[in-house]
């Protein structure tokens, strides 16, 4: 049944290929649009768009096919139910516009926001992130909105009478009233249209011209046919745009980009049927906030935007700098205006205006009573400068007073008034001598001394003057930082300020007292010569006193009464037997692998081998590698990079270890020899089970890894990896056992005695060293100086004959 529906009413409402006797035997108003299905009512919609209609469009043919008003509006209100999302043939959601029958209406143009750009003043108004003028398709028009053909009015009866009409504006302008007949509406603004068709209805509604009426109207333009405009002229994005019948000019102009480079932002034209009906100045929204010259757009309008006529450039202390638009008989004042006027900090006395002419660029100051006077120019650049930083009533007291600081200059003001004010002297204040800091008539600074202690006694004062800068010094200003330095075996070693009556056992505690390791006995105080020593030249350069202190911090009664002086250096020496308790780690094939405490200086390699239980019967001593911590200190680091940086292929290897050479088979059966040697914390002693393979590396056509073979020698191995290359430097070819020692190839006339080869070891063939080959040139040098040579020997041959 549905389909027969949906198929009689897509053939009524559509003009389908039914044929006319099957279309009269169909009463349309028996039609149930509530019965079609959401995909029926797509397909419906489907059609009308691909058969171009409008929904008015759609709508007058229903009626003029015989649909009731009442199936239509259900067939609308069903179209806007499924107006935000319809189902693609993918089976996915895709929304719909507003403008679901209307098409879509022009999108704003990306303009690229250049630093150049944005210094031209306006051009965030139309390409600003947090501003849009992006036209609405839903704002209500405007009572001056003028109606035209495809606006569509919806009329609503009720109260006595009750009644809905959906009705649009034909291309006649005239709106058809059903029992009323054709009103024409055409080129009203819509305050007139609903006048006119409220005066209509009163034909058949009587009641609504009544005094106290019992049936009432609301007549509103449900929707607004859509206008294209054409952006031209100097716009970044100039071009036609579709926007809704209620757009105004800046809708736009924002979707244009607005002027560019070029563009006047005071003189947009609005042009309509061929004449100008206004003139857009943006700077009186910008400025202002006037929206009068904003006025709404007809279709086919033309928005024309001029080149600039004046176009100046702000900076300085303007609240707003950047390029500004002038217009003809515009001053500096009014571009002061545009700018925002001065920031605080400004010079508002003067304008310094830079000017062209056609050959030449000169330079102009305005005063502050000439800003109203003085016409701009196309080019001028205004600058406004910063007012001085001197203040002009000020004076400055610092150093050892009270209250230092800036205090105002009043007439007459004296040095001793100043001081009063400054709540007088600091108890370190040096009293000998004080200075005035004065700029004189000549611009010059001019030092002016006076002695403090005869300003406190009255005996001295001066009248101050502008920006005078008066130091009252300390005494410890006057000197050298005083302090005292301990090194050595304390807990906080470093500088420490100086203070009257300091003792060692006092400095002692300020650093944190002894560590573990300092020796209390030998404590030595380094003290510089007095003034009067450094008064004659000798041989010695200080004294040097040393003192016991017990670690409770006690010194004897003849100590204890010592103090220090200013830049004493203290050294506290670390105790002859104190020593760091170290570990030395062992893995690999021993009974018990891990740490073991270094117990005295002279721990050898034997001892802990024994302490660790002795080697497994899996071990492999010849291959045993121990290894030591190396630390590099920041001397030889710094050195290491200067080389490098002088000769780019040095290459430094700071792993933090290094590999001893050891032969633990030889140190086990003989203790205490030089093999078994002394350990050191951090020593780390692995010893691997017994090997089975030889490397071969270098310069062989194969490297390879191969089983070992007790008794066969070097070649034997090379052979294993193909032989020596053509590149091979037989004579240089070493073992690396895997204790790491190493063994070279020895030559003896012309016999090469190779290394014996152990298990685990590597053999390695070094490449002969590159030759680049000798040119034809060389070659030919070299014939000529032989040749030379032969002629030179026939020649003395011939004269000893």
């Amino acid at each position: 049944m549905r389909k027969l529906l949906l198929f009689l009413l897509m053939g009524l409402l559509l003009g389908g290929s039914l044929s006319s006797s099957a279309q009269e035997n169909i009463n349309p108003r028996e039609i149930k649009i509530s019965e079609l299905s959401d995909n029926q009512i797509r397909r419906i919609h489907d059609e009308m768009m691909n058969r171009g209609l409008s929904e008015q469009q759609a709508i007058s043919l229903a009626m003029a096919r015989g649909f009731t008003r009442q199936q239509i509006n259900e067939l609308q209100r069903r179209f806007e139910q499924l107006g935000s999302t319809t189902q693609s043939s993918g089976g996915k959601e895709q929304m719909v516009s507003d403008s679901l029958f209307w098409g879509e209406t022009s999108k704003k143009e990306e303009i690229e926001k250049t630093a150049e750009r944005k210094k031209l003043f306006g051009f965030d108004f139309f390409n600003s992130e947090h501003l849009t003028f992006e036209p609405s398709v839903n704002l209500p028009a405007s009572k001056s909105y003028i109606i035209g053909p495809g606006d569509e009015f919806s009329i609503d009866i009720w109260g006595t009478s009750q009644q809905s009409y959906q009705l649009s504006v034909d291309n006649g302008g005239n709106l058809n009233i059903p029992n009323v007949g054709p009103v024409s509406v055409g080129s009203l603004t819509l305050e007139e249209a609903e006048k006119k068709i409220f005066n209509k209805l009163t034909l058949i509604y009587r009641d609504l011209a009544e005094e106290n009426p019992q049936t009432f109207a609301h007549i509103y333009l449900a929707q607004i046919r859509p206008i294209k405009v054409h952006v031209i002229g100097e716009a970044f994005a100039p071009g036609s745009y579709t926007l809704p019948g209620s757009a105004t000019a800046f809708n736009a102009l924002y979707l244009a980009g607005g002027p560019n480079m070029n563009g006047s932002f005071r003189e947009i034209k609005i042009i309509r049927e061929g004449r100008q009906v206004k003139t857009l100045d943006v700077y009186e929204y910008l400025i202002s906030g006037k929206t009068d010259d904003n006025i709404s757009l007809r279709d086919d309008d033309v928005i024309m935007v001029p080149s600039y006529r004046y176009r100046i450039r702000m900076s300085g202390e303007f609240k707003r700098t950047g390029i500004f638009e002038g217009k003809q008989g515009e001053t500096v004042a009014d571009m002061l205006a545009y700018a925002g006027g001065f920031t605080d900090k400004a010079y508002q006395e003067r304008l310094e205006v830079f000017r062209t002419n056609s050959r030449q660029n000169y330079f102009e100051g305005v005063g502050r009573e000439d800003f109203d006077n003085v016409l701009i120019q196309n080019g001028d650049s205004i600058i406004a400068g910063e007012i001085l930083k001197r203040v002009e009533n000020r004076v400055i007291i610092e150093g050892a007073v009270m209250r230092p600081g800036n205090y105002e200059l009043t007439e007459g003001l004296s040095l001793t008034t100043l001081l009063e004010r400054a709540e007088g002297l600091r108890e370190d204040a040096f009293m000998e001598r004080g200075q005035i800091l004065r700029l004189d008539d000549h611009f010059e600074l001019q030092n002016i001394p006076f002695s403090v202690k005869e300003l406190v006694a009255g005996e001295f004062d001066v009248n101050l003057k502008r920006e005078d800068i008066v130091t009252i010094y300390s005494r410890d200003s006057l000197r050298q930082e005083r302090n005292l330095i301990i090194k050595g075996e304390v807990q906080y070693p470093g500088t420490f300020d100086y203070r009257d009556g300091t003792t060692l056992s006092d400095l002692v505690a300020m650093a944190g007292g002894f560590t573990e390791s300092a020796s209390s006995s030998y404590i030595e105080v380094a003290r510089r010569l007095s003034h009067d020593e450094k008064s004659e030249y000798s041989k010695r350069t200080g004294h040097l006193f040393q003192f016991t202190i017990s670690r409770n911090l006690e010194m004897d009664e003849q100590d204890g009464r010592f103090e220090l002086k200013p830049y004493d250096q203290i050294f506290v020496r670390r105790a002859p037997g104190f020593v760091n308790s170290g570990t030395v780690r062992i893995n690999g094939e021993v009974l018990y692998a891990g740490e073991y405490n270094l117990s005295n200086r002279e721990e050898r390699l034997s001892s802990v081998i024994e302490r660790s239980g002795g080697l497994t019967p899996d071990a492999y001593p010849q291959g045993a590698m121990l290894t030591r911590k190396v630390e590099t200190d920041a001397k030889t680091k710094r050195l290491r990079e200067q080389l490098m940086e002088r000769d780019s292929t040095l290459q430094f290897d700071d792993m933090g270890f290094e590999v001893l050479a050891i032969d633990l088979r030889t140190a086990l059966e003989n203790p205490g020899t030089r093999d078994d040697v002394f350990l050191q914390a951090g020593d780390e002693l692995f010893i691997p089970r017994e090997l089975q393979t030889i490397k071969i590396s270098g310069e062989v056509l194969n490297p390879v890894s191969s089983p070992f073979v007790e008794g066969k020698s070097l070649r034997h191995y090379v052979d294993q990896g193909g032989g020596f290359s053509d590149m091979a430097k037989k004579s240089k070819a070493y073992v690396i056992y895997p204790n790491g020692k190493a063994a070279a190839t020895t030559n003896f006339l012309f016999f090469k005695n190779y290394p014996k080869v152990l298990a685990g070891s590597e053999i390695v063939i070094p490449s002969k060293p590159h030759r680049d080959p000798l040119p034809a040139t060389a070659w030919i040098s070299i014939g000529s100086s032989v040749a030379s040579l032969a002629l030179t020997v026939v020649t003395i041959s011939n004269t000893l004959k």
